[in-house]
């Protein structure tokens, strides 16, 4: 049984132990939920969604291993990839002009509003792609994911890569903030579309510069991180990556 988030919250404890009794394996797959307070019962995998939940798990089991409840407890990776109807969806981008575009519900960017009407940002509920959205991934060149998070030592809720993951399925470049989680994990360090903050100012220089690249060999270069990216969390990596989770309890 995996549970989604924190599902284990609204299950009676009694029944979360009959469970306990009568499966294989327990796990918890928290993507973008906060991994505190830890399950009242022994949890056989805990999955991570990202390189920082990962991190942040395997840190917790080191300095509190009474956490674990189970001597047979790890963490693994499952990563909380792009929406997997979009796969092979990578028309050649205009390389015109920049179309920046935002993907996602408005409350979780950082967009200063002077810099607003710079982004297309269709209206989105978060159930699933209708035809005006993917009308606009079709046309859109750059996504935008800058996002101000708490640094980790405040927090124990960790955002998957996922933006970056849908451009990179689009063949489209990203405008995100490097301490956004697993930015530089999957982008580099290098990428030049990998803003130092949240600021006004970094923003509106990282959308300049995009618009400067668009259509150089720069821009076409660095793409080739967006396809790498692509690769590495394609449906079949993403197969591999459960089945090991499921090999790992079946023993």
């Amino acid at each position: 049984v995996i549970f989604l988030k924190r599902a284990f919250d609204v299950i009676d404890l009694d029944i979360l132990w009959q469970w306990r009794d009568a499966v294989r394996a327990l796990a918890v797959d928290y993507v973008d939920a906060e991994t505190a307070p830890w399950p009242k019962i022994p949890v056989d995998v805990h999955i991570a969604a990202s390189g920082a939940l990962e991190q942040h798990l395997l840190a917790q089991l080191e300095a509190h291993p009474e956490l674990a409840r189970s001597a047979a407890t790890r963490v693994m990776r499952l990563d909380h990839h792009a929406d997997p109807s979009l796969d092979g969806f990578w028309p050649d981008r205009p390389r015109d002009e920049l179309r920046l575009f935002y993907f996602g519900r408005a409350k979780n960017r950082t967009l200063p509003r002077s810099l607003a009407d710079r982004v297309v940002h269709p209206d989105y509920h978060g159930l699933g792609l209708e035809d005006e959205h993917r009308g606009v991934l079709a046309v859109s060149n750059m996504h935008y994911a800058v996002r101000e998070l708490p640094p980790p030592p405040e927090r124990c809720a960790f955002k998957p890569f996922t933006k970056g993951f849908t451009a990179a399925a689009c063949g489209a470049h990203i405008l995100i903030n490097r301490q956004a989680d697993d930015a530089e994990a999957y982008l580099g360090t290098g990428y030049p579309f990998l803003i130092d903050d949240c600021s006004r100012q970094a923003i509106a220089g990282g959308m300049d510069l995009a618009r400067s690249m668009v259509g150089t060999r720069k821009w076409s270069d660095a793409l080739s991180v967006m396809a790498d990216i692509r690769a590495s969390v394609a449906p079949n990596r993403i197969i591999t990556q459960l089945e090991a989770i499921l090999a790992a309890v079946s023993d």
